[in-house]
């Protein structure tokens, strides 16, 4: 019976001293060398589905919370078993009694686990071998973690993406891959070079005038969630050709300032009084000033008749710099411009630079354009088809 209890009691110190300290230190105690028996089956069986759990539930909340050390912690854990296994099956060896044996160590396999772990959770290669180099600082155990490291990553992308692209999916963030790679059939992968932007891009794009009405602009916040609006100049020929751009944020600082309005109803040959103009600071907020209830604001415009003959002269805002390409552009390299320069939106215009659509990064998204392409490909074939039923002969 007292053996029980001290076993008993035994277990429950081991768990509380990988459970109840810091991670760094309960990272050590796995690591350590020469403990062979120090963690049997049931302290380590305990703690992995626990410690896993909770690890997984805090990387999950919105808080500041690392996954680097639960990630070694819990890599070590299983690292630790797969030694202790092995130790069960061919007894303790040290340095001292069989140094060919030495390396059956619980405390290294739990350094390869970790290494196993930490490299299918992150995919990270030569950066991660580096790491635990220095983290260990024992060279001799250099090509065991590099082979753990790439075994791991191959498996871990064979079965599913990396945690962090997992991620970014989950919290529908729109992430470029480095290079398209877009599957028709399942099978045949589409040469993007082959279309052109207008087979992707959003269109009628919304559009705004160089000087527009208050109440059109507040209207157009209100009823839409677009983040960036083409901005268009009327020509002497009657055509919109595009000047630039305004991203949502930027309209929304403008429409809160009502001492840059202007009156529509004065001629351009009368004196008006003197507009003043923003500074660049106060336009390049990154939100709106705390006292600006911007719904309420923009639905008083609306309402009110008197902000229908009011107008804001946008010239001095606009974005001149904004990147366009042509409608026939290719895709392929309007991908790799949109992604290498970092822009949120993209807009695309014909040969007279009037704007035909907008690109943004949900457009480019794969699946997106898969679907877009699928039915641009079914449009061809029953164009293909019906070309050849009407040469063939009766």
């Amino acid at each position: 019976m007292e053996l029980h209890s001290l076993m008993a009691l035994s277990t429950k110190v081991c768990v509380a001293t990988l459970l109840m300290v810091p991670g760094e230190r309960a990272i050590q105690h796995l690591f350590s060398r020469n403990t062979h028996l120090e963690f049997d089956y049931s302290v380590l069986l305990t703690v992995l589905p626990i410690y896993f759990f909770l690890a997984c539930w805090a990387a999950g909340m919105s808080i500041a919370s690392g996954i680097v050390v639960p990630m070694l912690f819990i890599g070590g854990i299983y690292g630790r078993l797969v030694g202790l296994a092995i130790v069960s099956m061919f007894g303790v060896h040290t340095a001292d009694s069989s140094p060919y044996w030495a390396w059956m160590d619980p405390g290294a396999f739990a350094l390869i686990g970790a290494a196993s772990f930490f490299g299918g959770v992150s995919r990270l290669t030569v950066s991660l071998t580096v790491i635990m180099m220095e983290i260990t600082n024992d060279v001799q155990f250099l090509l065991p973690i590099m082979v753990a490291i790439m075994v791991a990553k191959w498996v871990g992308d064979f079965l599913t993406h990396p945690l962090y692209h997992a991620l970014l999916e989950f919290k529908c963030i729109p992430f470029l891959d480095a290079e398209p790679v877009i599957v028709t059939d399942g099978q045949r992968v589409v040469n993007l070079e082959l279309y052109s932007t207008k087979d992707v891009m959003s269109n009628p794009a919304v559009i705004i005038h160089k000087q527009d009405s208050i109440a059109s602009l507040a209207s157009l916040l209100l009823d839409t969630t677009h983040g960036g609006f083409p901005v268009v100049e009327t020509t002497g020929y009657g055509s919109e050709v595009f000047i630039g751009l305004l991203t949502r944020l930027e309209l929304t600082v403008l429409l809160g300032h009502e001492d840059i309005f202007e009156n529509i109803l004065t001629n351009d040959s009368q004196e008006q009084t003197e507009i003043t103009f923003l500074s660049y600071q106060e336009f390049s907020d990154d939100k709106p000033p705390d006292w600006f209830d911007t719904k309420s604001v923009l639905q008083k415009y609306v309402d009110d008749v008197k902000y229908k003959n009011l107008r804001i002269n946008l010239t001095p805002y606009i974005n001149q710099s904004a990147m366009t390409v042509h409608e026939n552009f290719s895709l392929h390299r309007a991908y790799i411009i949109f992604r290498t320069l970092g822009l949120r939106h993209l807009t695309v215009v014909d040969d007279n630079n009037s704007v035909k659509g907008m690109i943004t990064r949900k457009d480019l998204m794969g699946f997106n354009m898969e679907r877009r392409l699928n039915m641009i490909l079914v449009q061809r074939l029953r164009e293909a088809s019906t070309m050849c039923e009407m040469k063939s002969p009766a």
